[in-house]
């Protein structure tokens, strides 16, 4: 198959090789088709819209009026779920955070909006976990406050990364501390008096 008649299949045109001789001298591109792409123009009828997710962790209603302006200032962005949480930030165990990752895993959303990173977690180990699992399931993490924390930007990634650095840090220092309380605590035991 030649280039042209191949360029013509793909922009919807006859597949007949009578056809394509007949069009080939046809300087016109299909209705359908985008001359600069040679691939079928998108159906404005069929567009994807981006689905977006809201999450907020102890909001209020200048938040969640901020959150809505955000995401109405980004084109082909619409708001497929909206949850919040009023409990602590220091737990995985919040239901509108719950909601959030189902629907991470599940594939109905695309992007999540939140106002501030540590509206996602207080604690950067449980921060990297959602980061890490938001990013495996194909969603983009986007603050609306913090211009410069964006997953699919450079810098977001790099911000990730630190986190997940700190986040592995904190952990190794929680198991040495637990370890020393543990030696200190046979020690003291071997050293009691009501020991014996």
């Amino acid at each position: 198959m030649t280039p042209h008649v191949r360029a013509l299949t793909e922009c919807g045109g006859s597949t007949s090789l009578a056809a394509a001789r007949k069009e080939r001298f046809n300087t016109m591109p299909p209705a359908n088709c985008d001359p600069r792409s040679r691939r079928p123009a998108a159906d404005p009828r069929t567009r994807r819209f981006v689905r977006v997710g809201l999450y907020q962790r102890l909001p209020t209603l200048g938040e969640s009026a901020f959150l809505q302006s955000y995401v109405a200032s980004q084109p082909d962005w619409r708001v497929a779920l909206r949850s919040s949480d009023y409990g602590s930030g220091a737990t995985l165990k919040r239901p509108g955070l719950q909601r959030v990752l189902a629907a991470a895993r599940s594939g109905a959303i695309d992007v999540l909006v939140i106002n501030h990173i540590y509206n996602l977690s207080r604690t950067t180990r449980h921060l990297a976990f959602l980061l890490d699992e938001l990013k495996s399931r194909g969603v983009r993490v986007v603050s609306a406050a913090d211009p410069g924390f964006d997953t699919e930007t450079p810098f977001g990634l790099f911000l990730v990364r630190v986190v997940s650095a700190v986040a592995e840090i904190e952990y190794a220092g929680a198991r040495a501390d637990r370890r020393d309380r543990l030696r200190h605590k046979q020690e003291s035991a071997d050293e009691s008096p009501l020991a014996g």
